[in-house]
């Protein structure tokens, strides 16, 4: 009995040592339990304000390849080599929003407007508009149906009369495809540029293809603006033609670009060649041809406040005139040419302008067409190169967000040779406000 006094003591000491840390080791437990559950609250929270973050910034439909799931590009492309005041300025005509750009950069850098070919990593975005215009020729001025061409102006007296139309012929079509390149990394994808207008035909609508090109990095191949001339000057006008003297020429080329850095880059062209010879001449009618394909070498600068883009041609213009043999004739001769083009200004102004100077370059004027002035023939009966110059300058103010206003001039000259026709004008000097 004595000894079981002894050891109940002692077993209840232990029972009740047992006990007190069963209960403190549960305690510890549940501690650590619980700032488990507040740290998995606070994770939640944290990618519940993510994913609400997420939704309320537009993200554009930029994907990976399929190749490559975890690589997604960013939501937006960068405009490395594309200055503000390009990407900012807006034209009725939209044509710098179609006009390629080193490494197919896009003016509008979110990609708006673009939706993804179901099952594949190709994008496609489509754009265009629906124009409409009135026209009141006043006094017979040569109007044709769509618009105003300096070159269809005559060059004769004429009866006094008015003319007056609709045409919605400078409506635009267009389709652009941005293809991911599989084993890319940089995530570079190729662009394909696609545009139709409707002055196909002289006096009819029909469809005339304006642009359909492919570029990756910095080679382009198919149609488009020729590098001697720059759609970032054209002056914001509601007429579809413009003021005479600018360079509006798009044809087949093969073009490559190479940066000089972010501000600087310098390119080289080749280029449809094309005389535009005189419908008749002393010798007979000629018929037009090239020694090669015209060559153009081109500088542009460019930063946030504007750019500068200089470019030479060098081209062969000449032809063919059949049934003679005369000696003296020439087939070919060489035509040069220059463009210094600019755009400067800030939000609320900006100017643009461009200054061509040359010989035998008059067909890439966007208001010269048919005139038969690349070439001609000297009083001494020689072809030559016909000399020509021109300048463009816009002005252009935002009022506000919804208006804005333009002024614009241009001139043009060309020079032509003495035996050339007399229906073809000595010399075009026209302006336009």
């Amino acid at each position: 009995m004595k000894n079981w006094n002894i050891i109940s003591p002692i077993f209840l000491l232990w029972m009740s040592a047992t006990t007190t840390f069963a209960q403190t080791a549960d305690l510890q437990q549940l501690k650590t339990k619980l700032q488990q559950l507040e740290q998995a609250m606070q994770d939640l929270k944290q990618q519940i304000a993510n994913v609400e973050a997420n939704q309320s910034t537009p993200v554009a439909p930029l994907v990976a390849s399929p190749s490559h799931p975890s690589k997604v590009p960013p939501p937006q492309v960068p405009t490395t080599y594309i200055g503000e005041l390009t990407r900012t300025r807006e034209v009725a005509n939209q044509d710098p929003e179609g006009a390629a750009r080193l490494y197919a950069e896009d003016v509008d850098p979110s990609l708006r407007g673009f939706f993804r070919l179901p099952g594949t990593g190709t994008l496609i975005k489509l754009g265009g508009f629906v124009k409409t215009d009135i026209f009141v020729d006043a006094n017979q001025a040569g109007t044709y149906y769509g618009g105003y061409v300096p070159s269809s102006f005559p060059s004769s007296p004429q009866p006094h009369t008015v003319n007056a139309t609709v045409s919605m012929r400078p409506s635009r079509f267009s389709a652009e495809f941005r293809q991911p390149v599989q084993g890319d990394e940089s995530g570079d994808t190729v662009k394909a540029y696609l545009e139709y207008d409707f002055l196909g035909n002289y006096e009819r609508t029909s469809l005339r293809l304006r642009q359909f090109y492919a570029e990756y990095k910095n080679i382009l191949v198919g149609q488009t603006w020729s590098s001697f001339g720059d759609p970032d000057v054209f002056p914001d006008t509601l007429e579809f033609e413009g003021p005479p003297g600018i360079i509006g020429l798009r044809q087949p080329m093969i073009r490559y670009t190479q940066p000089l850095g972010h501000s600087n880059r310098i390119g080289i062209s080749v280029e449809k060649s094309g005389t535009d010879t005189p419908f008749s001449t002393q010798f007979g009618t000629p018929v037009a041809s090239s020694l090669r394909p015209d060559l153009i070498a081109f500088y542009r600068y460019e930063n946030k406040h504007g750019h500068l883009h200089f470019a030479f041609l060098s081209r062969s213009v000449g032809g063919v005139i059949p049934s003679t043999l005369l000696p003296d004739l020439k087939n070919h001769v060489d035509g040069f040419g220059g463009s210094l083009s600019s755009a400067w200004g800030t939000s609320k102004n900006n100017i643009v302008l461009q200054l061509i100077f040359g010989k035998g370059i008059s067909n890439y004027y966007n208001d010269n067409f048919g005139l038969g002035t690349d070439v001609g023939f000297n009083a001494k009966g020689k072809l030559v190169a016909t000399p020509t110059g021109s300048g463009t300058f816009g002005y252009q103010h935002y009022w506000n967000k919804l208006l804005r206003s333009t002024v614009s001039y241009g001139y043009t000259q060309i020079n032509n040779a003495v035996e050339d026709p007399g229906t073809t004008y000595p010399a075009l000097s026209l302006a336009q406000g």
